[in-house]
């Protein structure tokens, strides 16, 4: 009895402890991840690295990420910092924890697809290689994301506002088997399926680039294509590998409190609230590991901020301020 009186104020103490750190460590994180996906966004979009159908999925995957922000980052700052709860009505409780199920999902099942279109890329069979042109990338992430929305809807139901409920932002899910059913499924298709394919594929993808170095290298003509898709398969392993690392820890404490539901107290709360701050960094780490890994994305990073183009673009605007060409001489060198 005295052991357990004496472990409250350990266990408080800790939760009051990390409360200021975390939320400044999501208002760093989510900064971060506005600016670098944007940068991202970018350079993705420029035509060398358009021509590519894993730029697609990997462009495809930060189109959720605004959502993420929304729901999840600002979501716990302002709880933390003003006691507000964005899921603290009827409607906004079941849209809340839909998009936070949704946009980690759209998130982490387009790496997948960039991880099998670089693992069929790199493959020796020709008809495989059929798959990874950007006319079926652009019909797999529509369907994609359709199917993840059917599969996902059914958290508009099994969640509800109880003003009387004794959680702090009244969301409460419903507890039946069907449902109890339905999470587990959601357990294993994001936290064992996603990273399962991500290893296996990601692996696959280095042993046919190991292997491709023993060939005959292929003709000058495709020479330049050829290094674009061997670059976005490192860049996109790296990633891979890096969100395993960041998305893990969170997945294992939502295993637990999902399958174990007395770990559902305050202190593991604040385990968890720190694991997603951990978590966080997947969203927007791959930016630095593209600079590092990739030569063409950095040669296209430097064409946008390259001085002489951006002081080029200043001088001509305030030479010609009234001309109606400025956006005709702009434009060009924005999309090269």
């Amino acid at each position: 009895m005295n052991n357990t009186i004496s472990s409250l104020p350990a266990t408080y103490n800790f939760v009051q402890a990390a409360k200021q750190p975390i939320m400044y460590t999501y208002l760093i994180t989510t900064i971060f991840i506005v600016i670098m996906n944007t940068l991202n966004v970018w350079v993705l979009s420029r035509p060398v690295l358009r021509s590519s159908s894993c730029t697609y999925y990997l462009l495809a995957s930060v189109m959720p990420v605004p959502i993420f922000i929304i729901v999840t980052p600002i979501n716990q700052i302002l709880v933390n910092n003003r006691g507000f709860y964005i899921s603290g009505t009827t409607v906004t409780c079941k849209l809340v924890m839909f998009f936070i199920s949704t946009s980690s999902l759209w998130y982490a099942s387009m790496l997948v697809c960039a991880t099998i279109d670089r693992f069929l890329t790199s493959s020796t069979l020709v008809h495989l290689r059929h798959f990874t042109q950007v006319r079926v990338a652009r019909i797999i992430i529509p369907i994609n994301w359709i199917l993840i929305l059917i599969y996902l809807s059914p958290f508009t139901i099994i969640y509800y506002y109880d003003p009387m409920s004794s959680n702090a932002n009244k969301c409460v899910q419903y507890s039946t088997t069907l449902i109890s059913i339905y999470l587990i499924s959601r357990v294993i298709v994001y936290y064992v399926m996603v990273p399962l394919l991500l290893a296996i594929f990601g692996t696959l993808t280095i042993y046919n680039i190991r292997n491709q170095r023993h060939r005959i290298a292929p003709v000058n003509q495709f020479n330049g294509q050829r290094r674009t898709e061997s670059q976005l398969a490192r860049m996109l392993i790296i990633q891979v590998a890096s969100y395993l690392l960041l998305f893990t820890p969170s997945g294992i404490i939502y295993i637990l409190v999902t399958f174990f539901p007395s770990l559902n107290t305050s202190y593991y709360a604040t385990i968890r609230s720190l694991a997603g701050a951990w978590q966080q960094g997947g969203y927007f780490i791959s930016f630095f590991f593209y600079i590092f890994s990739g030569k063409i994305y950095r040669e296209e990073l430097k064409k946008i901020f390259r001085w002489d183009r951006i002081r080029g673009k200043i001088l001509n605007i305030h030479n010609h301020p009234h001309s109606m060409t400025v956006g005709a001489n702009i434009l060009p060198s924005v999309r090269e």
